[in-house]
């Protein structure tokens, strides 16, 4: 076992909140409250905007709209929700997606990890998966891959540019 896993799960057992930072290739963070990921996010990885947006469910003026007023407050999934775009479930699946590829990314990572209590995404808590199963997948995922894991060059998240008042 890694030292990034059994950090993750020293921190999911002892209930910590805050992220949990990997700093070498491809890099990202793990968000955590009360010891349950909230969100991930690495650039090997399409973040929950780009998911979204590339799929057609929503438009990009949608997402930057949702971006823009709940950036500030680490709300924006709750504003996708307010704003009628998406049901509870349907978006609380897609961060489910989201974290697992982003965590099964991340948990091959042999990286200086460093952990940051108290910071949260700005997109909010919409989903909270439980370390065990993720690890699990994570796991059956790696058995499966045929051939040395490389991961694949994607976009950063594309977060709309603030505009400037």
């Amino acid at each position: 076992m890694n030292a990034l896993r059994r950090l993750l799960i020293n921190l999911a057992e002892a209930g910590r909140t805050g992220a949990l930072r990997i700093d070498g290739p491809p890099g990202g963070v793990l968000y955590l409250v009360s010891g349950r990921l909230t969100y991930a996010e690495s650039p090997a990885c399409p973040g929950i905007g780009e998911r979204l947006v590339a799929c057609g469910r929503l438009s990009e003026a949608a997402w930057r709209s949702a971006y823009e007023s709940g950036v500030d407050t680490r709300s924006v999934g709750r504003a996708l929700l307010r704003d009628g775009h998406l049901g509870h479930h349907e978006l609380a699946c897609r961060v489910v997606a989201a974290i697992t590829a982003a965590t099964h990314e991340l948990l091959q990572c042999d990286a200086p990890v460093r952990f940051v209590p108290g910071e949260r995404h700005w997109f909010g808590t919409v989903a909270q998966v439980e370390l065990g199963g993720l690890v699990h997948e994570t796991a059956k995922r790696l058995l499966n891959c045929p051939a040395p894991h490389r991961p694949r060059a994607v976009s950063r998240a594309r977060r709309p540019a603030r505009a400037t008042k």
